[in-house]
């Protein structure tokens, strides 16, 4: 009998789906360890937020690490791909704005801040994507991963907008 590892993989998928959050995150946190970052940082509930939103892509509890990073490390590093497709000549300046909408709100819950920066960037005629994909740039480093503005309310205001303020910085085409 021959083991066919693609099934392994599906059924071990399945099995992560059903695992509760909590539990799958308690298991994930050695893997956050071994990737130096100290898990006393981050609350069991951010944890728990952080896995919840990414166990769908995933085959293996050591698979999380990649799809979170975004959640316990900013990034240092943009994607090259991304940066000459996604960055555009007036993206720091645009960016720069959106720092300054980020700071006004109150509420910076996806269901708040999602609208009023889609608001923003309509009122003042941008285009949409061109805005999106560079928000994402400088907050990710890569212009994938979860909905853009779960990944913002859970790092919080104040990191999203370093992080913004950081790729303003530090991307150059």
């Amino acid at each position: 009998m021959q083991f066919d590892f693609e099934k392994g993989k599906w059924f071990n998928h399945k099995y992560i789906q059903e695992v509760p959050d909590a539990t799958l995150a308690e298991m994930f946190k050695p893997i956050l360890k071994e990737n130096g970052v100290n898990v006393e940082d981050f609350s069991d509930e951010y944890i728990t937020r952080a896995v919840a939103m990414v166990k769908d892509r995933v085959n293996f509890v050591r698979d999380l690490w990649d799809v979170t990073r975004v959640f316990f490390v900013a990034p240092t590093e943009y994607e090259e791909k991304a940066v000459k497709k996604r960055w555009k000549e007036d993206s720091p300046a645009v960016m720069t704005e959106l720092v300054e909408v980020l700071r006004g709100l109150e509420d910076f819950s996806c269901a708040a801040a999602e609208p009023a920066v889609l608001g923003w960037i309509t009122d003042k005629g941008y285009h949409m994507g061109n805005v999106m994909n560079a928000f994402r740039l400088t907050v990710v480093g890569e212009c994938k991963g979860p909905h853009m503005f779960d990944i913002t309310e859970l790092i919080g205001k104040e990191e999203t907008m370093k992080r913004v303020l950081a790729g303003v910085a530090n991307i150059t085409k």
